[in-house]
């Protein structure tokens, strides 16, 4: 299934929230799924920022891809993809750490 986001302007509620929603959706659709013994991947490839695709789909022009949700049974094992290096992309910024110790 594909999900998307259509942030509008709106009073009350911001764009970038509206943008975060459709993301918080994949994730709770993705928890949902494995928590009832399915199999789900959630997914942004190159395909989802293909204007061809989202005229196939029928988006209007302030739609976006968010991704796309895999759910279905495993018939074999799961394999591990190539990952970077923890140390090579996260960093610990002291400064913040003590504003998140509550």
């Amino acid at each position: 299934m594909c999900i998307t986001s259509d942030a509008r302007t709106h009073p009350k509620i911001p764009e970038w929230e509206q943008v975060l929603s459709s993301g918080a959706v994949a994730m709770n659709m993705l928890v949902a799924a494995n928590a009832s013994g399915f199999d789900a991947q959630w997914l942004t490839e190159w395909y989802s920022y293909d204007e061809s695709l989202r005229d196939d789909f029928g988006l209007n022009e302030n739609e976006k891809i968010a991704g796309f949700m895999h759910i279905g049974t495993r018939q074999f094992s799961k394999t591990e993809r190539d990952r970077p290096v923890i140390e090579d992309i996260y960093t610990v910024i002291e400064r913040c750490m003590n504003v998140l110790r509550c």
